[in-house]
């Protein structure tokens, strides 16, 4: 027996041997071979219901977001920030992720959810707009056994701290000093921990503010500034309306851009496509790339399938035509490994940059 513990001591590299001699003295620590960490490799990826999501998500068509990521969604009210979280959701309860919202506004309901493909009987509602309570659910997840979780919060912005309250009653009511932003730093860091930790996924929902310091100035992130800080993926949504021929609305389009993205290229954006009727169209983006790499070519409102000579009349019929033949999705998905084709948004990264250099300037300030 001696001679086999021997045997293995003597086997063991330095690389080994001081993750060993860690682990000895460490509590509450993860302490792992990279390769061999549970933590630092993704194994599931929770697919969005567009192709061209998942590619500026992913840089895949057929890959969406990666689990043990909080992925924060920003853009002004009414922006589909809410719906976004509760089409994950779904995509992840049926990858079976366990659904947990925790809703700091009231705003989700059993319809809500079902309408997005929420199955309500199998996933966990929590209320709270106190930034302490939410802390103490958080904590007990973190202690607790459950793992595999997708967790919405909707929003951080929510949140307030229950002192307020007891200000009011008392009829003293002074402004916050910066406390319920620290609070948020503590609550958006358990949310990094839930995610690391317990093979999970997070979701936030923030807002983006007018800043109002000058003209062309960008857009703001609300939330605490730690916010940009806690997200592996931050995206930005805007909403307009598609109409048909004769103004009347049929659908929505959602212009995502991704503000931060530690999977891919940052800045690249998509269009996600919403039919009133037939729901999320999969296919939305993908002519255009089609065409940019010579899968398809056009003449007018004809498109010719250049593999098969096929000729097809219009740019629905063309998804139509996708959806038959998803072996074009494969093509497409070469062709940009193989060219690094991106759709990169040069007015949001200039004004990201903008915020960061403000940023930056008033650190250096404050030093």
């Amino acid at each position: 027996m001696a001679k086999k513990q021997d045997q293995e001591t003597v086997e063991k590299n330095p690389l080994e041997e001081l993750r060993d001699s860690l682990l000895e003295k460490s509590k509450g620590v993860h302490i792992s071979i990279l390769s061999q960490s549970d933590i630092a490799n993704i194994k599931e990826w929770v697919i969005a219901p567009s192709h061209d999501l998942n590619r500026i998500l992913s840089g895949s068509l057929f890959k969406g977001i990666p689990e043990k990521q909080f992925t924060i969604l920003v853009g002004p009210e009414a922006s589909f920030k809410s719906s976004f979280m509760a089409l994950m959701l779904a995509a992840a309860q049926r990858q079976g992720f366990l659904p947990v919202v925790i809703d700091t506004e009231g705003s989700w309901s059993k319809e809500f959810v079902t309408r997005w493909g929420l199955d309500p009987e199998n996933m966990l509602y929590i209320y709270t707009p106190w930034v302490s309570e939410a802390r103490v659910l958080l904590g007990k997840i973190i202690d607790g056994q459950s793992r595999k979780m997708a967790i919405a919060v909707d929003s951080i912005g929510g949140f307030e701290r229950f002192k307020v309250i007891d200000d009011a009653r008392k009829g003293d009511a002074k402004a916050d000093q910066g406390s319920l932003q620290k609070d948020l730093k503590v609550l958006l860091k358990m949310l990094v921990n839930i995610c690391k930790s317990k093979e999970s996924m997070v979701f936030g929902a923030g807002h983006l503010y007018g800043n109002p310091s000058g003209y062309g100035a960008p857009e703001q992130m609300g939330g605490g500034k730690y916010l940009r800080l806690a997200g592996d993926i931050i995206m930005s949504l805007k909403k307009s309306s598609i109409e048909d021929a004769d103004e009347n609305i049929i659908g929505t389009q959602i212009k995502v851009v991704t503000l931060k993205n530690r999977w891919y290229p940052p800045f690249n954006e998509a269009i996600v496509e919403i039919d009133y009727q037939n729901g999320i169209n999969p296919y939305a983006g993908m002519l255009d790339i089609s065409l940019k790499a010579g899968i398809f070519v056009q003449g007018g409102a004809w498109y010719t399938h250049v593999a098969s000579g096929e000729k097809i009349q219009g740019e629905v019929k063309v998804k139509a035509f996708l959806a038959e033949h998803p072996e074009i999705l494969n093509e497409i998905e070469n062709y940009i490994k193989d060219t690094g084709y991106s759709t990169v948004n040069e007015n949001v990264k200039q004004a990201e940059e903008l915020i960061n250099a403000e940023d930056k300037e008033n650190k250096s300030e404050e030093l």
